[in-house]
């Protein structure tokens, strides 16, 4: 493990987190930090009775508000980060269900979403594990409902207001992939998500398509992750080329 790298790469993570959640959430806790003070956060793990404790690395985790729905939250948590200088430590399925603790035991709120980055590549079951905890928080939140409060808050958005898909959002990222502005990359388009109902009905009404008609993109897309796309939403990508100008077409996440 190179220890100033990996400390690097979390600051990377900071700045484009900022960037890529600012639009929704409340960025301001993420403090712009020196590579030494992202150090003293890493090695300052907190207290190991602490339930929100997974291993070192964990005094970089932060909670961020959304910014139209004030109670509902979203977790960054670095899960089972090696110790400084150290080999990296296996993750197994049971990231999934130290996870699921959290909501069970209600030490985070049923409506609240999670970031998860791990130093480890993602294996196959691990990512089928988490995909599998977020479909199930999703018929939770199906057969319950949400909270009165998140509710209140989310009715007075009126044709703004979010599907439940959008809560209980549950997204798996390799520190490589956060760490880079991959939205910079030339060969990237262009990508915007449209929640909104009313947009969404003039998208399809341009299109004469019903939503289901429209190409789709996977919630697990490296980009649908950083938009945070939950199933319902329409990605609209923008491609330029130098002969054709402009084009732009659309995809429903699923």
């Amino acid at each position: 493990m190179d220890s100033n790298l990996t400390i690097r790469k979390i600051n990377q993570t900071r700045h484009n987190l900022k960037k890529f959640l600012n639009d929704e959430w409340d960025v301001s806790p993420i403090i712009d930090y020196s590579d030494n003070e992202i150090e003293k956060l890493y090695r300052n793990n907190k207290p190991i009775s602490s339930p929100m404790q997974f291993g070192n690395a964990s005094g970089c985790d932060f909670t961020l508000n959304h910014k139209y729905i004030k109670n509902h939250l979203i977790h960054i948590i670095y899960y089972n980060f090696p110790e400084l200088g150290k080999p990296s430590v296996k993750i197994n399925k049971t990231c999934a269900e130290k996870l699921n603790k959290l909501y069970k035991e209600e030490i985070i709120n049923p409506e609240d979403s999670l970031i998860i980055i791990l130093y480890n590549k993602i294996s196959v079951n691990l990512d089928k594990s988490i995909e599998d905890l977020y479909i199930k928080g999703q018929d939770e939140l199906k057969n319950i409902g949400l909270s009165e409060i998140i509710h209140s808050e989310n009715e007075k958005l009126n044709e703004k207001k979010y599907n439940n898909s959008h809560f209980k959002n549950i997204h798996l990222f390799h520190l490589d992939l956060l760490a880079v502005d991959i939205t910079q990359h030339c060969k990237v388009p262009k990508h915007e998500v449209i929640r909104n109902h009313k947009e969404i009905d003039e998208i399809l009404t341009k299109c004469n398509a019903t939503i289901n008609q429209l190409p789709v993109i996977l919630r697990k897309d490296p980009m649908a992750k950083i938009l945070r796309l939950s199933p319902g939403d329409i990605c609209k990508i923008t491609r330029s080329s130098k002969t054709a100008g402009e084009i732009v077409y659309f995809r429903v996440c699923k």
